[in-house]
């Protein structure tokens, strides 16, 4: 039985009686609104034509889809048919793998917006629960806008095909049993309380293995809660740490039997020749996420509204919230400091998700300290509900049409890769860097990752070594593919040739690779102004 009670949360209406009702009307909550998002991506991905639809996903998410489907296939984790890779979030992964087991093709892409979409309406479940917890569920909907209109539209987090969507459940989740739980400091809260909250945090780092960062804010702050309120806080500690420290050692311990390496290569790659402070990721976290193109700096906002929620001092469930927000959003600010020091890569989309979420969070906090007019707050929640669907339909709409500049090189994808299936020799291996995705997912030859991401461990070593152009020849490859209009420089000992540099992203150890104007086969141009483009590859060019 509990000895102290959480404080009773205030509701976003003035109380009618003892059996005052704290939930918002069906029409604002966010599992309504994350419904009808559902709706509108799963329509537009199933009456579109398939070239287009590809490109309502991220070029990276096919590496995931190229190697669920070879597992489902009884290949193994590989990409390209040939090297083992764990270049992945694997709990996303795994997923994956029964949908590609019994789907392919358009048949596919509908699955995933499917299994998406069942992410999202459950995201937004959580975030009604977090409503409900606080006595704000006007003011969480209203706070929650912002995620959801880029959840959906612009960087997509639950509709790109990544893992950004499994991660914002996991974390809403947690967020919901932490103001549930008053902070890890409830008096039930025990042993088996913590463990199952460490199942949580397990499934938030599988889903992404750089969410260690904003997990180890949290247990910081649970074992100062716990210390303040007089709690074994060893005991709890090892106890919620026992399920994620589990599995991230049986993770390790897999990786290394299986390819030889305990971390994904994805992220080795990215780290090789980092050196010095890469500002440039900074400057992305505070402008991004884009939406129709513009930078919304959402992110930048993220920032003032948490240290607003926290000035504000909000208690009871709505300082709860701030906390949570708060921890999200420094493990965010930690992630990207960690690739500023350790990458020279430019970040993605999915890597911000932590500002929208920690508005959510904490933006109830910072409305509730300066707007106190109930029913302002029901207009503008239903205000930017609407605006959150009128968004998601226009974004819908504009892509539903195809030649978005964002996303043309994914949509010309499968045609491009039927052009290069067509050349000769059929069926031998192409090398390519930047742009795979799409082109190797729909090619029927095996695509060697030039920067690695969904490459193996011995192919990383072969581009620290020097020895690029001899781990081509032992895979057999007899293509060359770009998808930019660089030019490439001059050769000098070959006249009429020209050296590109792979990966083409970051500042680490780069490879030359040699190609000939008389060996260019193939030139497809896209509607964002680049080409792919295709040439033999010669071995005694490349040595």
């Amino acid at each position: 039985m509990r000895t102290s009670a959480r404080p009773t949360p205030a509701p976003d209406r003035p109380a009618a009686g003892p059996g005052a009702s704290t939930r918002s009307p069906v029409w604002l909550t966010a599992t309504a609104v994350a419904c009808v998002l559902a709706v509108i991506r799963i329509a537009v991905v199933a009456v579109t034509p398939y070239s287009t639809a590809v490109g309502l996903f991220d070029d990276d998410a096919f590496y995931y889809f190229g190697v669920a489907g070879h597992i489902a296939a009884g290949d193994g984790s590989t990409f390209n048919g040939l090297d083992p890779t764990n270049g992945y979030h694997p709990l996303w992964l795994l997923i994956l793998v029964p949908v590609f087991s019994i789907t392919n093709g358009k048949a596919a892409l509908v699955a995933v917006t499917l299994v998406s979409s069942v992410l999202a309406i459950a995201s937004g479940r959580q975030i009604d629960r977090i409503g409900v917890i606080t006595g704000r569920p006007v003011v969480v909907t209203l706070c929650a806008a912002p995620l959801l209109v880029v959840g959906a539209a612009g960087p997509s987090f639950w509709y790109s095909g990544m893992e950004t969507g499994l991660l914002l459940l996991a974390l809403l989740w947690l967020a919901a049993t932490y103001l549930r739980t008053d902070g890890f400091t409830a008096a039930d809260f025990g042993p088996a309380a913590a463990r199952k909250v460490g199942v949580l945090v397990a499934i938030a780092v599988l889903a992404r293995l750089d969410t260690v960062f904003p997990m180890a804010v949290l247990a910081v702050v649970a074992v100062v809660s716990w210390n303040r309120a007089g709690k074994p806080w060893l005991r709890l500690g090892l106890s919620m740490a026992a399920v994620p420290a589990a599995a991230l050692v049986a993770y390790l311990v897999v990786n290394q039997a299986l390819f030889h390496t305990p971390l994904p290569v994805s992220g080795q790659a990215k780290a090789i020749g980092s050196s010095g402070f890469n500002t440039d990721t900074i400057g992305q976290f505070l402008t991004s996420p884009v939406l129709f193109g513009q930078s919304t700096y959402l992110d930048a906002i993220g920032l003032a509204v948490v240290i607003g929620a926290l000035v504000a001092r909000a208690t009871g469930g709505i300082g709860l919230a701030a906390r949570f927000g708060a921890v999200v959003l420094a493990g965010g600010v930690l992630t990207v400091g960690y690739y500023a020091f350790t990458s020279s890569w430019q970040l993605w989309p999915w890597y911000f998700s932590s500002a929208p979420l920690a508005v959510a969070l904490a933006g109830p906090a910072v409305v509730d300290k300066w707007a106190k007019w109930v029913p302002a707050r029901k207009v503008a929640a239903l205000a930017l509900v609407l605006v959150v669907v009128a968004a998601v339909g226009a974004n819908a709409v504009r892509s539903g049409k195809g030649g978005v500049a964002r996303s043309a090189f994914i949509e010309a994808g499968p045609a491009v890769a039927a052009q290069i299936d067509a050349l000769a020799p059929a069926g031998e291996p192409i090398a390519m860097g930047d742009r795979a995705g799409s082109v190797g997912y729909h090619l029927h030859r095996p695509v060697v990752h030039l920067e690695g991401l969904v490459n193996s461990a011995e192919y990383l070593d072969a581009l620290k070594n020097g020895t690029v152009h001899h781990f081509l020849a032992t895979r057999g490859v007899a293509l060359y593919a770009r998808g930019d209009n660089d030019p490439g420089t001059p050769d000098e000992n070959n006249p009429g040739c020209v050296r590109f540099t792979e990966p083409q992203q970051g500042g680490g150890t780069k490879v030359d690779i040699v190609v000939c104007d008389k060996d260019l086969l193939l030139t497809t141009p896209v509607a964002d102004g680049t080409s792919y483009r295709v040439w033999r590859y010669e071995v005694n060019l490349n040595r």
